[in-house]
């Protein structure tokens, strides 16, 4: 009897040590972690913020934000409320979040600020360790050094006639929304732009504009779905999200755009081959049309004139390349392409007078030609100023490698840094009136007086965007092609009725409303 008594006493006894083993365990755990971020809460004390709690830092703030529209409102909030710079606690990681163009400067110009956070390991199914998502920056110093010449003006000159060729499809397209009422013209541009950056980048025509190509909807669902995860902090466990519905179907998509790319580039490989045995030149032949190589083909030379391995890509680097190069230089250009198109619709006397530059430089019936681009001044300058309303990517994160003096705070290493894009290019410090929409803000006289750090849409420092150029060339050929041909209208009356919201790119929450009229 006794001993039958001894052994609830002894299931007791462990019972309660486990448990105050464990206590101890994350006691430890918890003093530790708080000795190794002894210098980060020490100077979150000296910056402003909203409250934050242990363990769960900020999150209180953000409570009842379950879509992206309630996020960036709340995010929108702080900014405001915090101007330049504060800290926010998201769990146990602090966070710098910076809209001074000052800091802005130093932090994006620094050595020791090229790291991505590492939420943008979120992208890495799709577009692997390509140059928008790689965190290593000795991989991205390595990939950029070899990537750069494929963007070089003399290779970006030759795409030329593949800009006009899909702007021309896009417009014809459009006539059968004329006298339709409005439209949200997003999926249209989309496809444009993808079938431009295919054929440029792969050399493949998907024909997407006038074909039901799902590839487009592949792109933008992936990105929505980073967004989510993103988002929803229990997703960040890839344990949870791997096992989860949204998270099965995130890598399906990921696993047909990755398939879809990875059999062209090895057709473009053995086509290669094909051509070296028979002692040809690298061009591929389109009916009686020859065309010059496109990035894929640089790539691939650029690998095979390098010297040694160590800075040659891998297959799986040249297929994250390439993935990149499809997704960024796709949705960026076309997010950006339909803002400029409602900005002139709702400026109808600035529509009018881009026309009038489009009617001069070009003419009334020749399409728009390379050495016409140079010319279209008032255009690029419309293009700048829509950028800096929209910017297409809102939020930049950094994560530091050691610590920023940026004068008046001490960035800690190892810590995310938020810079606001959106906030900066409509601070009235630096934009008075920041929300007329004004181009000539843009003439060279008074664009030479912007302050470094204010004007960032295509981020800004050693990391900034390596398919600027490209961008600007596509976006003036295809707006010139529509406004030749279309009067542009919307029921949208001035910037402050569109209400942003933001995946990972900035988009209206209404969408892009644009209707069409034939010019005479």
């Amino acid at each position: 009897m006794a001993f039958e008594l001894l052994i609830p006493n002894m299931e007791q006894k462990i019972t309660s040590f486990f448990l105050i083993f464990l206590a101890c365990t994350i006691l430890i755990w918890y003093l530790q972690m708080l000795w190794k971020k002894r210098k980060i809460y020490q100077a979150s004390l000296s910056l402003p913020g909203p409250l934050a709690l242990p363990i769960i830092g900020s999150a209180l703030y953000f409570i009842g934000a379950r879509k992206s529209y309630d996020f960036f409102q709340k995010l929108k909030h702080l900014f405001n409320s915090y101007p330049g710079i504060f800290r926010i606690w998201l769990g146990p990681q602090m966070y710098y979040a910076v809209s001074e163009p000052k800091y802005v400067d130093i932090i994006l110009t620094s050595p020791a600020a090229l790291r991505k956070d590492n939420l943008y390991r979120f992208l890495e199914p799709v577009s692997g360790h390509g140059l928008v998502s790689a965190l290593l920056v000795s991989q991205w110093k390595k990939n950029r050094k070899l990537i750069n010449p494929a963007f070089n003006q003399q290779i970006l000159n030759s795409f030329m006639v593949v800009f006009v060729e899909q702007a021309e499809v896009f417009v014809d397209i459009l006539k059968k929304y004329v006298g339709k009422g409005e439209c949200d013209i997003m999926k249209l541009v989309s496809r444009c732009t993808l079938d431009i950056i295919c054929e440029t980048a792969i050399g493949v025509k998907i024909q997407s504009q006038s074909t039901n190509s799902s590839i487009a909807e592949s792109v933008e669902r992936s990105m929505e779905i980073v967004l989510i995860r993103i988002l929803t902090i229990y997703y960040h466990s890839d344990l949870v999200f791997d096992h989860s519905p949204i998270g099965k179907e995130f890598y399906d998509v990921s696993k047909k755009l990755r398939a879809y790319t990875e059999t062209i580039i090895e057709q473009k490989k053995k086509q290669r081959e094909k051509e070296k045995l028979e002692n040809k030149e690298l061009f591929f032949e389109e009916g009686a049309s020859l065309r010059k190589k496109v990035f894929l083909d640089l790539l691939i030379d650029i690998n095979d004139n390098c010297q040694t391995k160590y800075v040659q890509f891998t297959d799986e680097e040249l297929l994250d390349e390439t993935m990149t190069i499809l997704i960024a230089g796709s949705d960026t250009t076309s997010t950006t392409t339909c803002y400029v198109l409602m900005m002139l619709a709702i400026h109808q006397d600035i529509q009018e007078r881009v026309f009038g530059e489009i009617l001069e430089v070009v003419g009334d019936e020749e399409s728009v030609q390379l050495y016409h681009l140079p010319n279209l001044n008032y255009l690029e300058r419309i293009i700048k100023e829509t950028l800096r309303l929209f910017p297409i990517v809102p939020f930049l994160l950094r994560r530091t490698e050691g610590n920023i003096d940026i004068g008046d705070y001490t960035i800690q290493k190892d810590c995310p840094i938020i810079i606001n894009t959106l906030h900066l290019h409509r601070t009235e410090k630096y934009w008075p009136n920041s929300l007329k929409f004004d181009p000539d803000r843009f003439l060279p006289e008074r664009a030479a007086k912007i302050v470094p750090g204010s004007f960032i849409p295509f981020s800004y420092g050693p990391r900034n965007c390596i398919g600027m150029k490209f961008s600007i060339m596509e976006m003036k050929t295809i707006l010139t092609t529509v406004i030749k041909r279309y009067r542009l209208l919307t029921s949208y009356k001035s910037v402050e009725e569109i209400e942003l919201d933001s995946t990972l790119l900035l988009r209206p929450r209404d969408g892009y409303k644009l209707s069409f009229e034939l010019r005479n």
